[in-house]
Formats: structure tokens, sequence, C-alpha cells
């Protein structure tokens, strides 16, 4: 398998496109299947299935280990190159938009979906911070519901924004709740170990 040189960001799917969506937009592009690994939410692996062509053009279907949330991105050797299977991989499967997150987020009420919500922002977020994203995830992460903080928290590693470290490091050492406490340790941990801690 060639190890592409660009990425696209992630387009998180809805809830009713899953990898047959993705494996028939391959078909179309005459892609044969190169990889695949199953989820296993328990050791942390995301699920994956990469169809790739004879030029080194990639799609990839991701479920998330976490939140068994599906998205797609595509990789090559350069933007150029990818840029047109990407745009067909986004009018055959409609992702997603971010301003359609964060709409559903705003109005949304319920814990639930306003965790998943927040995950998907997170997986949605593109590689420059984002506004949108900032405050939304931010407002999770001081949501007084814990189930909403800790999907803020993962949303903050899909993110990998360090402007997030300050509210991260709040949570901590303040946070009500120990398992909250010590899934914010980790994060801080992590951007450390990544060069983006102090």
């Amino acid at each position: 398998m060639v190890e592409p040189e660009y990425r696209t960001r992630r387009y998180v799917l809805h809830p009713d496109k899953h990898w047959g969506h993705a494996a028939n937009l391959a078909d179309e592009f005459g892609w044969p299947l190169v990889y695949q690994q199953q989820r296993d939410q328990a050791q942390g692996t995301d699920g994956q299935m990469i169809w790739q062509s004879e030029t080194g053009i990639s799609l990839h279907y991701v479920v998330d280990a976490t939140a068994g949330i599906g998205y797609i991105t595509l990789a090559g050797p350069d933007e150029d190159t990818v840029t047109p299977f990407a745009e067909r991989a986004v009018t055959a499967l409609s992702p997603w938009r971010l301003e359609e997150l964060y709409r559903e987020f705003d109005g949304e009420t319920s814990p639930v979906e306003r965790g998943r919500l927040t995950l998907r922002i997170g997986l949605a977020a593109p590689a420059e911070p984002a506004e949108g994203c900032l405050r939304r995830i931010e407002d999770s992460l001081g949501d007084e519901d814990p189930r909403i903080r800790l999907a803020g928290l993962w949303a903050v590693t899909y993110t990998g924004y360090e402007e997030f470290l300050g509210p991260v490091r709040r949570m901590a050492r303040e946070d009500t709740e120990p398992w909250i406490r010590t899934r914010a340790e980790s994060i801080v941990a992590a951007f450390a170990g990544a060069g983006d801690g102090e």
C-alpha cells in the first residue's frame, strides 16, 4: 500500500451512510479494497477499510473506536490529484457540513445527542483551529453533565488544538468527577508528549 503525502480532513458521515456506501463509491472509482481492520472499542482500535488506485490515491472509511462514528478521508500524492475525487466523494456521500453540525448542536437539548454532536464536531474539525469548533467544544467541556464534558475531552483529542490546553488543565485539577480528571490528565500528558504542553 502506497504511503500518501497528502490527506483530506475527515468527512463525518450521517448515521444512514456506512461502509457499503463507501464501497459503492470505490467501485465507481475502480479502486480495489487493499486493507481492512475490525473496530475494537476495548482496545481502542478504529475500524477501517481502504480502497486504493494504482496511482496511490486512496479512500479510507473509518469507524471511530470510541464513539462508533463513521467518516471518510481521501489521501494521495498531492492535493491537486486528490481534490477531484474528494469532491466526488462529498457529492456522493453528503457528509455533515460544519455549519450543519453547529446548527444542530446549538439547538440540541438531549445530553446524549449533544455529546454525539460534540464528537462529530471534533472529528470534522479542520486542521487549523476554527472558531465554531473551538466555541462549541469548549461549551461541552464546561457543561454541567459529565457525559457531555467527557465527549468534549474526546473531541479535544480529535482536533489536536492546543487552544484547549487551558480548559483541559483546569478540568484535570478541578473537575468534580475523578474519572473526568483522570481523562483530562491523560490528554494534558499526550499534548506534552507531542511537544505542545509545558
